[in-house]
């Protein structure tokens, strides 16, 4: 029984730097020639995140989202973006945090990574806003991507494409 119980002792520190997701949101920006803009929404982020002690540089996981659950206000689009996207061959996209540094102004940060998406691995910096009160860390992240750098081609009407540029917007809220 001493055993276990030092065991699990001893095992806490290795479990203190996990960070749990509270909420977080995947939102994307684009837009077609002659059209509206697109927004889709993926509201079902999951997170493998830790950070040693209060060092928002040691910040380091994956941030998953599922292709398919990206809504916007036209389902009809939806479906055809999945079908551009191939989301039944490729149903995942991921972001590796694998560096941070810090940036100027008081809570801004840029995350180094890789973007999973596709089937292809890009690195992939994002500007962020990090704020740590109490025992919650919330990052609110920014950048950018060209669909074409993953293979991918935008759907077209006649002339009219989706543009190449996606812009991302990513907000996780973790706790300790």
């Amino acid at each position: 029984m001493k055993k276990i119980v030092f065991i699990l002792l001893c095992s806490f520190p290795l479990l203190a730097g996990n960070l749990i997701l509270k909420e977080g949101f995947v939102a994307a920006h684009t837009e077609m020639l002659l059209d509206s803009t697109i927004d889709p929404l993926n509201n079902n982020l999951t997170a493998d995140i830790n950070m040693q002690g209060d060092d928002l540089l040691s910040l380091r996981g994956k941030l998953t989202v599922e292709m398919h659950l990206f809504v916007s206000d036209n389902s009809d689009r939806d479906k055809h973006m999945d079908e551009a996207t191939r989301v039944d061959t490729y149903p995942l996209a991921s972001y590796s945090i694998t560096n941070i540094t810090k940036a100027e102004g008081a809570n801004n940060y840029v995350l180094e990574g890789t973007l999973d998406f596709h089937g292809k691995k890009n690195p992939l910096s994002f500007n962020a806003e990090i704020i740590h009160a109490d025992k919650t860390v919330t990052i609110n992240a920014t950048s950018m991507i060209l669909v074409s750098e993953y293979g991918l081609e935008m759907p077209c009407m006649m002339f009219m494409c989706v543009r190449d540029q996606v812009d991302l917007f990513a907000k996780a809220v973790l706790s300790k």
